[in-house]
């Protein structure tokens, strides 16, 4: 800005100095005395050019003080340009027939139960986001909800009860663009309770259902060679905090690209991940419930224990698309626990067809998996499939209709069966009709 003052300056000066000269006229002034006034000017004109470029040099000589960025020259915010609030809210209605409930039940009442349930679900989620400074933002969001990690819905009736809110996120984060004189833009650190930070095949559910919250510190880093995108993922979170016991733990560390194929129509995405749980094994199981999980019991003791670790290698890939103009996406999931020798595989496979953008797009979904029983952590898989956890296996198809900007309508059949080391495995249906809006 002082810059921009002192050359607004030296113009004005020029337009003074051109319109104090005398008024000259053929009538009363010679040709050389026209010349001699011209050279005078110019001579001005150069010297004042002179004089801006020395100002120039001398502002820019440090380094340190060349802007590097918009946000150096940009004007500061205001309080309310640097909060946001978005939310959603969710109207559910849901059909399920299992033949058996499957969790907190004995053997012989999964057996011989066969159940119809319908029922009227809400989701509401709430939340403030907020821009600290250029290089740290907080966010905040409540949510309806239970304690149940994998789930922020809250089944309408018990006579017109009112329902729960809970703290669904709280965590800062840092994403500086130089750090200590090095350009690290796409460096990004999260740390507090958030959405799950790991890339998925699709937002595949098959390891972690979309409702989970991990709680700890995460770290990424994405950066590009040549038309190649590539990515790093790595964090700590905290299972269950024990002040009797020793704490359970999860770690993470991911790694994939994304990369044009032939053209910019055709993407292909594929990666790996580790995930390492940290005492799990011979400690109690979430709630009274293993979710498909093999657990034991102590003699003389009543409480239930997983029987064995959880170290989860897992490979994904996508690709993405398009036939007459249509999105197409192909994508994959396989994890295995390399902990066990037996029932430690899971696997997803789906295809997804459309994309929902404007009033009157369309999207839909189909996707088969199979989860043996200690291939994941059951108690975080997604909880509509098969009732929730592994030792299952079957189909999800999916269709998305969008009725109105920020508003949609979806449909989602599940045909599963669950129990697959009893035998066949027992029937699982559930279909559910979503009325969903943003705002």
């Amino acid at each position: 800005m002082k810059l921009r003052s002192i050359v607004s300056g030296v113009f004005c000066c020029f337009f003074l100095l051109c319109c104090l000269q005398p008024v000259v006229s053929a009538e009363n002034v010679d040709e050389s005395e026209l010349k001699r006034i011209l050279k005078e000017q110019a001579l001005l004109i150069e010297s004042l050019s002179k004089r801006v470029k020395v100002l120039e040099e001398k502002k820019y000589s440090d380094v340190s003080a060349v802007p590097t960025s918009l946000k150096d020259i940009a004007p500061k915010s205001t309080w309310t340009e640097r909060m946001k609030i978005k939310g959603d809210f969710r109207y559910r209605h849901e059909i399920i027939r299992a033949a058996g409930r499957r969790h907190n039940t004995t053997q012989a009442e999964r057996d011989s139960r066969s159940t119809t349930r319908n029922r009227q679900r809400i989701r509401a989620r709430v939340g403030l986001f907020v821009k600290i400074n250029e290089d740290i933002d907080f966010a905040f969001q409540i949510a309806s909800g239970s304690q149940d990690p994998i789930s922020t819905n809250q089944t309408l009736g018990d006579f017109f009860e009112s329902k729960s809110l809970r703290l669904d996120l709280a965590y800062l984060t840092w994403h500086p663009e130089y750090l200590m004189g090095i350009n690290v833009k796409g460096l990004e650190t999260r740390a507090g309770k958030m959405k799950i930070p790991f890339y998925r095949p699709y937002k595949s559910q098959m390891i972690w259902d979309d409702s989970l919250r991990p709680e700890g510190i995460h770290a990424g880093y994405k950066f590009k060679v040549g038309e190649i995108d590539l990515a790093v993922n790595g964090g700590g979170f905290w299972v269950d905090e024990d002040s009797n016991d020793v704490d359970r733990n999860l770690w993470g560390v991911q790694g994939y690209f994304k990369a044009p194929v032939i053209n910019k129509d055709i993407k292909l995405v594929g990666g790996l991940t580790y995930y390492d749980y940290g005492s799990i094994r011979n400690h109690s199981i979430y709630n009274g419930d293993s979710f498909g999980n093999t657990s034991y019991f102590k003699p003389l003791n009543t409480t239930e224990l997983y029987r064995y670790d959880y170290n989860i290698l897992e490979s994904f890939t996508e690709l993405h698309f398009k036939i007459y103009k249509m999105p197409l996406c192909v994508f994959g999931d396989f994890a295995s626990n390399v902990a066990v020798s037996a029932n430690k595989n899971a696997y997803q496979v789906g295809v997804a067809v459309g994309k929902c953008v404007k009033p009157g797009s369309w999207r839909f979904i189909y996707d088969w998996r199979r989860l043996d029983s200690d291939s994941i952590l059951g108690v975080f898989s997604e909880a509509s499939c098969g009732g929730g956890g592994t030792d299952l296996k079957g189909s999800r198809f999916k269709v998305d209709y969008q009725l109105a900007k920020h508003t949609r309508f979806s449909s989602t059949l599940y045909i599963n069966k669950n129990g697959l080391e009893d035998g066949d495995g027992k029937q699982y249906r559930r279909v559910q009709f979503d009325l969903k809006v943003k705002f």
